[in-house]
């Protein structure tokens, strides 16, 4: 899913020809404690952190503590990736930039986490089935086959790799754990487990 749909777009800027006071002004006014910088003609130039001005003059140019991230985003990526720049670079946000090299927002890992909340459907009502399927070709295929062939929307599929098997947890739009439970027993699909899940 494309980051853009959960970019922060309200965030504290500067000019690379600003001093550190005015950097530490916009901090406070946006109750943070870093600053996205702009080069003369409104480009991304790199980010500016409180920690790193914390022994400076107040008249002194940001210039001199600007950081390029070894990180950002273009704002068509998906999140999937911008998830896993956050765990590597184990910075506080990603700057998010258009194709013009312009500012456009930026990521925490607490948009991360919504945006995974929404992407499992947690934040839906309905049923959650967790399985344990061989890992190979055609066996989750199976499971969704039976679902659909049932007139089950599937709300969302996430698998992870387990010691040679493959954990699946499927979220279907049903409010009745036992019908679930029965089909699958009917086909012969051995599960895990079968929650109902509110929503929110």
């Amino acid at each position: 899913m494309n980051v853009k749909k959960w970019v922060i777009t309200y965030f504290p800027t500067i000019k690379v020809n600003q001093n550190v006071g005015e950097a530490l002004r916009k901090m406070r006014e946006y109750a943070c404690d870093y600053c996205i910088v702009l080069d003369e003609n409104d480009k991304f130039e790199g980010v500016l952190y409180k920690s790193s001005i914390r022994d400076s003059e107040l008249e002194e140019s940001v210039n001199n503590y600007v950081t390029f991230p070894d990180f950002y985003v273009v704002e068509d990526s998906n999140v999937e990736e911008a998830a896993l720049m956050l765990i590597e670079n184990r910075d506080q946000i990603l700057p998010v930039v258009n194709n013009n090299a312009e500012v456009i927002g930026i990521l925490t890992v607490q948009e991360v986490l919504e945006a995974f909340t929404e992407l499992s459907a947690m934040d839906e009502p309905g049923t959650r089935i967790i399985l344990e399927l061989p890992d190979k070709p055609g066996e989750l295929k199976r499971v969704i086959d039976v679902l659909a062939n049932n007139k089950m929307n599937i709300l969302s599929i996430l698998t992870l790799k387990d010691d040679g098997k493959r954990q699946v947890s499927i979220k279907v739009q049903c409010d009745d754990p036992e019908t679930i439970a029965n089909l699958l027993e009917i086909y012969e699909i051995h599960y895990t487990s079968i929650i109902e899940e509110e929503g929110f």
